[in-house]
Formats: C-alpha cells, sequence, structure tokens
C-alpha cells in the first residue's frame, strides 16, 4: 500500500513496526464551538483508512485527543468567561456535540479518546525528562524547549526560520517571550500569573502552577497509548507547522527513538466561496445544518469524492450532486436481478487497487458509480456485482 508521506514528500510503501498491527494518531478538536465540514473531512479521511486496514486484515489501534486545556488563554476559556460557565462544562457540551455528529455520519469512534485535562501529570513528566536531558530550560516557572538543540528542526515543514516567524506570530506561539533564548523555542509548560483571572486553571507541576503546552499534549498522549514510536500520525494540513514539527522534536527528543512517526498524513483544506472557513469570516459549513436537509450518506459521499490531500472549495452543487449519484447507486442496488454467478466486472481488484494507490477515494466512488449505471442499463445482471458495490461501500464507511 502506497501512502504519501509528508516527511518524505513522496509515496511510501506503506509497512507497519508490527505485523498485521497498526497504530494511527489523529489530532482531534479544541472543543468550544459546533463540529464544521473541515473537522468532518479530516476525521472521515481517517475513517477509511482504518476501515479499509481492517478490511485487509489488520488490526488497527487508533488514538485521538481532545485538547481541552493547553497553555494559551484560548478559546475554551474565552468562550466560558463569556457564557459565565465553568470551561470544564463548555468543553464536555461541544466534546458531545461533536461526537453525535460524527456518529450520524457513522464515524468509527477511536479506540483511545483521550482528554488533555486528565494526563497533565503524565505530561509535567514528560517535560522533567526533556530538561533533564538538556534538550529544554526553565525560566522561572516555566519550560522551554530549545530548538538550537534539535538538528534537523523543521525536517517536516521544510519552512526556513523567517517563514516559521511568520506562522508561529499567527499561532501566538509567544515569539516576543523576552524569557526566551530563541524566539521559536516551544512553550513546553507556562507558568501561571498569580494575578490572572480566576476563570483561568493551574495544575501543580515539579515546575510550579501552570498549564502543559499544546504541542507536549499530542506527544505524551501519543506515546502513552500507541508506544514510543507509531505507524501513522495525521491530522489537518494547517496543523504541519507548528504543532506537528514541535511533536518530532519533543518525542524524539524525549525517548531517543526515530523516527517518532513512520508516517505522516495532511488532509487537504476546504474553503466556501473562495476563502478558508473559519468562525471570524463567519463562512463556516456545519455538519449539524447539512444533517437537517441531507442523509449522512449524501455527506460522507460529497466528503469522500475529493481526494483526502487536496483543497477543495465546497458550494451546495456538490453535495446535490452527491445526493443524486448515491441515489442511482441505491437504485441499483435495489434492482431486482435474476440469479447469476457471472459478472464481467472485476471491481473489487480495481477497488483494493485504488486504495492502495494513497486512498483513491474519488476513484473508488466512479467504480461504483460506474458499476451502477451499468446494473441499471442492463449491462450487467449479476447480483454478485450488487454484492461487489454493497462490500465496497461498507468499507468506505456508508451504511448499507
Amino acid at each position: 500500500m502506497l501512502l504519501y508521506n509528508t516527511l518524505s514528500q513522496n509515496k511510501e510503501e506503506f509497512r507497519s513496526l508490527k505485523k498485521n498491527q497498526t497504530s494511527i494518531y489523529v489530532c482531534g478538536i479544541t472543543p468550544y464551538d459546533t463540529t464544521h465540514l473541515g473537522h468532518a473531512f479530516v476525521y472521515i479521511s481517517f475513517d477509511v483508512l482504518i476501515r479499509f486496514l481492517e478490511y485487509k486484515g489488520i488490526k488497527v489501534s487508533y488514538t485521538q485527543n481532545v485538547t481541552d486545556i493547553n497553555d494559551r488563554d484560548n478559546d475554551i476559556l474565552k468562550r466560558a468567561k463569556e457564557q459565565n460557565i465553568p470551561w470544564q462544562d463548555l468543553s464536555k457540551l461541544w466534546t458531545q456535540r461533536f461526537l453525535d455528529d460524527m456518529r450520524k455520519l457513522n464515524w468509527r469512534k477511536p479506540d483511545n479518546y483521550l482528554y488533555a485535562s486528565q494526563n497533565i501529570r503524565k505530561m509535567a513528566d514528560f517535560v522533567q525528562k526533556l530538561i533533564d536531558k538538556g534538550l529544554a530550560y526553565r525560566v522561572d516557572a516555566s519550560v522551554y524547549l530549545d530548538i538550537s538543540r534539535i538538528k534537523d528542526y523543521g525536517k517536516l515543514s521544510r519552512l526556513n526560520r523567517i517563514e516559521m516567524l511568520k506562522i508561529a506570530k499567527d499561532y501566538e506561539e509567544d515569539v516576543g517571550n523576552p524569557d526566551k533564548k530563541h524566539p521559536l523555542d516551544i512553550t513546553l509548560w507556562r507558568k501561571s500569573d498569580p494575578r490572572q483571572p480566576s476563570h483561568i486553571p493551574s495544575f501543580e507541576s515539579p515546575f510550579g502552577k501552570g498549564r502543559p503546552g499544546w504541542h507536549v499534549e499530542c506527544s505524551v498522549m501519543a506515546i502513552m497509548s500507541l508506544g514510543e514510536r507509531i505507524d501513522i500520525h495525521g491530522g489537518g494540513r494547517d496543523l504541519i507547522f507548528p504543532h506537528h514539527e514541535a511533536e518530532i522534536a519533543q518525542s524524539e527528543g524525549e525517548t531517543g527513538k526515530k523516527p517518532f512517526a513512520q508516517i505522516w498524513m495532511h488532509s487537504g483544506i476546504i474553503s466556501y466561496g473562495g476563502e478558508k472557513m473559519s468562525k471570524s469570516l463567519g463562512n463556516l459549513i456545519l455538519v449539524s445544518n447539512l444533517l437537517e436537509k441531507y442523509d449522512p450518506s449524501h455527506i460522507r459521499f460529497m466528503l469522500l469524492s475529493n481526494h483526502y490531500r487536496k483543497d477543495w472549495d465546497f458550494d451546495y452543487s456538490k453535495i446535490e450532486g452527491a445526493k443524486i449519484k448515491f441515489g442511482t447507486i441505491e437504485k441499483a442496488l435495489s434492482t431486482k436481478i435474476p440469479p447469476t454467478e457471472y459478472s464481467k466486472n472485476n471491481i473489487i481488484d480495481k477497488f483494493e487497487s485504488l486504495m492502495e494507490n494513497d486512498l483513491d477515494t474519488p476513484g473508488v466512488l466512479n467504480l461504483v458509480y460506474s458499476a451502477s449505471l451499468d446494473i441499471l442499463s442492463g449491462k450487467e445482471k449479476s447480483r454478485a456485482l450488487q454484492g461487489d458495490i454493497k462490500k465496497i461501500l461498507r468499507v468506505l464507511g456508508f451504511a448499507v
């Protein structure tokens, strides 16, 4: 099976660390608002990868995190203050909304669904090991990863330092912090300000009260649930830098083992009206709104009609087209065909070949749609072909 590895920028033959077993970590949500189509595209793409690996007889261990707390005065804390409710309650509310939306899309929930707030102690221990190895330094009760000690820092994103600084500023990575040796040094633990408002939480650590860094969370939860080296690490393309770059530096620094992840997979970005979907622009397409009008299979069909690595622009004609095509497939599957054993269409081999070429789900859906037209036109009169179409759709996560 060939998968595109962001680290090498090439398709590579995927071989898991353990025979017939695969470990996968995908970065999860920051739960302060509702599920939008960009979330769904990421998680449905990896859902299909996992389903296909399991179809091929591989046991998958899948972890996803919930970033319900981190080192910054993030959106959860701001939104909770605005609504005058505890941040924990806000986090629980939107995490459950996310899970409900994804369940309706027939998403396979991860084997390990881990919350940052429940693993603070493990993060503090992780940070201490980096200090002990001389890779991190303390300034009062804050701790930073010294990127000058990471010789291959930047190997995932391949950005120069000027490009890194620009993106880091956009992510509020406190590049102007005078306590840092270098503006790009990674915040591992941020000390609490004794004057900070009461709605901002603090956690105990060997360094003093504070909060763990955003990037530390995923390193710790991946390693604790899947091991010091994992097979596949995934997420949206917007996480390559700084988040995934930091994960590599921290994880390989702490464990001394390389590579942290064999394959780095990143999904594309969805835009709407020519602009990247964002709350600030008010152009989010919410999954819950789409579910009021469309069947979950129509949404899944539209998502998988786009290759997971490609950026694409949403418009309602795309989901209307998906609705029509899926209706054609359903009609073909309900067509009465006399018992026959022969089919001219070797669809399963073609399906596997497409999926093994970096998850070519658009090609698979075209294959299924074309076979369905053959059934409806009378060109194919095979119950076996109908069965094969159903098998493929189930692997792609459709409830048929």
